[in-house]
């Protein structure tokens, strides 16, 4: 038989929870293949290695360092969302008055008239479409019933 068979038999083996015939036919193999022997060493070195490590529960400074790091993102992300929103007013403002140079001026090619309306309605767009994305994804918040 090939290795494929007994390399899902490997882990059992070593746990001795096989049955005496697979045991039996297992060793055989192992008798024979130096490659799965070679598994089952790795094996029997990680099963080692995993006996002693122990799960460490972090002690309450950990979490209210955790908590306090949370806050200062949450501050953070105001801060971006303010200066984002005052860019996007600025930017607005601005764009207010370069559509009205544009569009009410007799001297203006129709092609530039044209490709400015083409880029304020394809911006507004995007813009409008990203803000219903975010508005509808902040009403399903994943993460709701977790508790700190």
């Amino acid at each position: 038989m090939s290795c494929d068979t007994f390399t899902p038999l490997l882990m059992g083996y070593l746990d001795e929870e096989l049955t005496a015939l697979e045991a039996a036919r297992v060793g055989q193999h192992l008798q024979e293949c130096h490659e799965c022997t070679t598994d089952l060493e790795d094996f029997r070195k990680l099963k080692e290695v995993t006996r002693n490590m122990r799960v460490v529960m972090p002690d309450d400074k950990y979490w209210d360092e955790y908590w306090s790091n949370i806050y200062n993102r949450l501050e953070r992300r105001v801060g971006w969302i303010l200066l984002s929103l005052g860019s996007i007013i600025l930017s607005a403002y601005g764009l207010y008055w370069v559509i009205a140079e544009i569009f009410f001026r007799k001297n203006v090619p129709l092609v530039i008239q044209l490709g400015v309306a083409a880029l304020v309605v394809g911006f507004c767009a995007l813009l409008v479409s990203v803000l219903r994305e975010r508005f509808f994804l902040s009403k399903s918040d994943k993460y709701e019933r977790i508790k700190r």
